[in-house]
């Protein structure tokens, strides 16, 4: 039974190249890429999030004082 666990925990230790090289074939990446593209686009599309406060108008720049 022991000589079971140990193949299995070194064939999972021994894989032929490490994450990162591997990483597009997992589903999890592909969702945070997409999510991340998507948040991308709100940002940009919306002009910075500008939009996003409410309907009220810009305030005016005030003048400067002591003039």
């Amino acid at each position: 039974m022991n000589e079971t666990k140990n193949d299995y925990h070194q064939q999972l230790s021994h894989s032929h190249k490490p994450y990162w090289q591997r990483a597009h074939r997992d589903w999890k990446v592909w969702v945070a890429v997409i999510a991340m593209l998507a948040a991308m686009y709100v940002y940009v599309t919306t002009n910075n999030l500008a939009g996003w406060r409410g309907d009220r108008p810009p305030q005016p720049a005030s003048a400067p004082s002591g003039l």
